[in-house]
């Protein structure tokens, strides 16, 4: 009975760790703060884990979104393809995913494009978007943004319920059969 005891706890302690994995970002096309040099056929997210279906990739220049001709999730991984050529300037990939344990994780991305032979007056409005992108990152260092991990997970609740119930059946036998 003390085996039995000592497996359910060891189940009870091991499965919460096991639940709360997370998948994360292992490593992207552009990466982060990269420079562009040459025209950008697609963006590639790889993360540590599957993903689901319903993940997506949001391209975003001077606070405004980039059109994208179609997102693909293929696994691990996520490719989005631009609907024209990226113009020279700052770029944020804005993602959110559900890993295989459901659980929403979002997370930024940023790079530049900056290829020679862009005409000079799409170099002048520059400045402006230079501007745009400070008030924008300033805003995102007030609002102190993180990858969202705060969201419960019913997989999880429902686990660690059943592990007490299973706790709870175990003593209680533990307790009768001392009793007589």
């Amino acid at each position: 009975m003390r085996k039995l005891l000592f497996m359910l706890m060891c189940l009870f302690l091991s499965i919460p760790t096991i639940a709360d994995a997370h998948t994360e970002l292992s490593s992207s096309n552009p990466k982060e703060g990269q420079r562009v040099t040459e025209e950008l056929d697609e963006i590639v997210l790889d993360f540590a884990g599957a993903i689901e279906e319903l993940s997506t990739m949001k391209l975003m220049k001077d606070g405004e979104e980039v059109s994208l001709s179609q997102v693909q999730v293929q696994n691990k991984k996520m490719v989005g393809t631009p609907s024209a050529p990226l113009e020279n300037g700052s770029y944020i990939i804005d993602w959110t995913i559900a890993g295989e344990d459901g659980h929403p994780i979002s997370g930024k991305v940023s790079f530049s494009v900056q290829i020679e032979h862009m005409n000079e007056e799409k170099e002048a409005a520059q400045p402006k978007a230079e501007e745009n992108k400070q008030e924008n990152e300033q805003q995102d260092k007030e609002a102190g943004q993180k990858e969202d991990q705060t969201s419960s997970n019913p997989v999880t609740t429902i686990v660690t319920v059943l592990l007490f119930v299973i706790l709870g059946v175990g003593l209680v036998l533990l307790f009768r059969k001392k009793r007589k």
